[in-house]
Formats: C-alpha cells, structure tokens, sequence
C-alpha cells in the first residue's frame, strides 16, 4: 500500500473557508480515506515570517489548500510551493478572479473579514440564548445584560426584548413589577449594582393596557370562573394604581420610563438602541 498522503491547510484568518471545503471534496474519497491525513491546520498566517516556520518541514509529499487574500503573501507561499514542486491550490483565487471579472472591480484583500462576520454570528446567537434565559425574571447574571427591561405584566417586555436581541444583538433581562413593598425590595436587591443607565421601565395607558389584559385573561381563563379569580389583573382602577406604583418606583430609582402605548416594537426597540447607543457615546467623550 502506498504510504499517506499529507494534506495541509494554511489560511489568513481562521482556515474553516478552506476546511469546508476540502472536506467536501474529500467526503467524494470515503473509500480512500486510509491513504490521506489532514495533518494540521495553520491560522491566522498574515506574514512572511509565519509562512517560512510552516513551510520549512514540508516537502513534494504534500499538498497544500491556502485561504490567503493578500496578494503579495499569497504571491510568496506559491512561488515556494512551485519552486519546490508542491502541489497547492488557493480555494479562494478562483471565486475572486471570477467576481473581479464579472464586477469590474478588484476585491479590497483584506484578510480576516468572514472571521469578524463569523464573530458577530456567534455573539448574537449568545446574546439570544442569554435573554431567552431571562425572560419574565428567570436567570441569575443581571450584570452581563446590555439591557434590563422592568414593568407590569403585559406591556411587551418579552417582544421587545425578542427583537432587540435578534435585530441588534443585544443581551436584554425582563423583570415583571409586582406592586408590593416585598417584591419591591426583592426587585431593588436583584437590581443592586446595576446600572441605571440600561435600566427601562415600561408602561402603556390605562385602558390600553386593561384592554389587552382583558384579552389574556380570557385566553387563561377556560371559564366564567375562571374569569372572575383574574377580575383584579383586568380592573381598570387596580391598574392605574398598579402604573402609579411603577411610574413612582422609576423616577425613585432613576430608570427611564417608556410608555409603549400604540406603539410598535421595532419602533419602540430602535429607540432604547439609540439612547443606550447615546449614553456610550457620551462615556467615551467623558
């Protein structure tokens, strides 16, 4: 049996570009696999002094697939690979060539810039699974949050939150009020430390939010009695005490209240965007 074949990956940024694809080339040599390796994967190779300690140990047994966009890096690993007779293959010249001919534009050979893509990916789908997790008052890590949404039960909390990290990346908390001295201190301990700055409290009109209440609890009712056990949740002058309580709580604390009322969610997302967006700003001018 001929002996293994080695198989080298070197790519300027994390080398997963050429991975994926030499893996599904390779997935077409299921048969064949005892006569090739993939030895190892170099990333992040962005000068000449790291393309020399690779190629140093590598002879014409190998083959090498690189993601390199820098011309000129690029330029000097095949002119190596070539004079050493190498087998080799940039997995990326051919799409850009192709696309500089159809764009009539030359790409800007930056390295790097899926990584940064990737990056972001990867942080949003965090940031979800941290709101997720901190949804209606659930999650223990308050102090890892860009932003904490407080207020009365029913006034898009969730949805907002849902957008705000799905749209903006944004890692949200959701605290419902309860409006009792209790809860009160219970909110105001969990809070503690926190800054105040990405702290919102939302509220909505009275007879908005009665409507809307009315409208869950039959949906968690089943039955006229049922109904009546929710009476107080629906009642319009327990909610104007309720928001009263809420509106006092936020002026106490310094949190900036937000009435919801009519309004969209994107709309309402966007707008605790550009105020949060705002107070860094004014931070970093500080």
């Amino acid at each position: 049996m001929d002996r293994v074949k080695k198989i080298i990956i070197i790519s300027d940024g994390t080398g997963q570009t050429a991975k994926r694809l030499l893996d599904a080339v390779l997935a077409q040599y299921t048969e064949q696999q005892d006569r090739f390796a993939v030895e190892n994967t170099y990333s992040e190779v962005r000068t000449k002094k790291r393309v020399d300690d690779i190629i140093k140990d590598i002879n014409s047994d190998y083959l090498v697939i690189y993601s390199i966009v820098s011309e000129d890096l690029g330029n000097y690993l095949r002119a190596f690979l070539e004079e050493q007779r190498i087998l080799h293959l940039n997995v990326l010249e051919p799409m850009l060539q192709t696309m500089w001919k159809f764009l009539g534009v030359h790409p800007v050979y930056k390295p790097g810039l899926l990584q940064v893509i990737d990056d972001r990916y990867y942080k949003k789908v965090d940031a979800i699974g941290y709101t997720a997790e901190h949804d209606d008052g659930r999650g223990h890590r308050l102090n890892e949050a860009d932003l904490i949404l407080v207020g009365p039960s029913r006034t898009c909390k969730t949805p907002i939150s849902m957008y705000s990290t799905c749209n903006l990346g944004l890692k949200v908390a959701n605290i419902p009020i309860v409006p009792h001295p209790t809860m009160r201190d219970q909110l105001l301990e969990r809070l503690a430390g926190i800054d105040p700055k990405i702290i919102y409290g939302l509220v909505m009109q009275p007879e908005a939010l009665m409507k809307v209440r009315q409208e869950r609890a039959e949906l968690l009712s089943g039955s006229e009695s049922g109904l009546r056990h929710l009476k107080g949740y629906q009642d319009l002058q327990e909610i104007r005490e309720e928001l009263r309580f809420c509106r006092l709580l936020y002026d106490e604390q310094g949190w900036t209240s937000l009435d919801v009322t009519g309004r969209a969610i994107e709309e309402v997302s966007l707008d605790i965007a550009r105020r949060l967006k705002a107070v860094q700003n004014h931070r970093g001018h500080s």
